[in-house]
């Protein structure tokens, strides 16, 4: 039996995807709270995700003058699924998918390619820190000379941080081969249990860049 999920993004356009039955237990899960706030459609998928404790990923692209979307967020106890699907509703050039209990986020436009990038294999073992698992997975040697070739290479924000070191933390092990960027790094949050990554690509005044944070962990 498989669960079938259809919603509208743009007028006259339509997304489908399959996901196993087995999802619907995590697509169920309640979003509480009854104050209303203004988010922008990030901020609005990670309070969503943070709330229900399921790992995510967002993809947002931008240029110079991209003014963001403002959500109104009043979940009061509707489904993660209810609450995805007004989301991108009233954000419609955004989609979601599950991908084996991580939830994503993409852009109707199109994956940027640095997310299809093929990765031959990541192998983290006993990380403490869905970060320590990041900087293994932009080390290797396929992603940094991808960055290169797509011209990347301007680091418009160090969203990241610092490294936390998550001494306190059971350690986790990530280990795929053969996936794309973006299946790397659900990987790194499914094994983590919930943390949220985000890509956010800018193309302004022809700087082109890229930066990679973690919004849950």
């Amino acid at each position: 039996m498989v669960l079938t999920i259809i919603f509208s993004t743009t007028p006259g356009q339509t997304i489908k995807y399959t996901q196993n039955a087995s999802a619907s237990g995590v697509l169920n899960r309640k979003v509480m709270g009854n104050e209303i706030e203004s988010l922008t459609t990030t901020n609005a998928i990670s309070r969503a995700l943070a709330d229900t404790k399921v790992p995510g990923g967002i993809v947002r692209v931008f240029d110079c003058t991209e003014e963001p979307v403002k959500q109104r967020w009043q979940p009061g106890g509707a489904s993660l699924s209810d609450i995805l699907n007004a989301i991108v509703m009233t954000d419609p050039q955004y989609y979601w998918q599950l991908d084996n209990g991580v939830i994503n986020v993409l852009p109707v436009a199109g994956e940027p390619a640095l997310l299809s990038v093929r990765v031959k294999e990541l192998q983290v073992l006993n990380a403490t820190s869905v970060y320590l698992a990041y900087s293994a997975l932009m080390s290797l040697p396929d992603v940094k000379k991808a960055v290169m070739a797509l011209g990347l290479t301007d680091s418009f924000e160090r969203l990241q941080g610092p490294i936390p070191l998550g001494d306190d933390k059971i350690g986790f092990n990530v280990v795929c081969r053969d996936v794309t960027l973006r299946e790397a790094l659900n990987a790194i949050v499914r094994a983590d249990g919930k943390a949220v990554w985000a890509y956010h690509e800018r193309h302004c005044n022809g700087r082109d860049g890229f930066s990679i944070e973690f919004l849950v962990q």
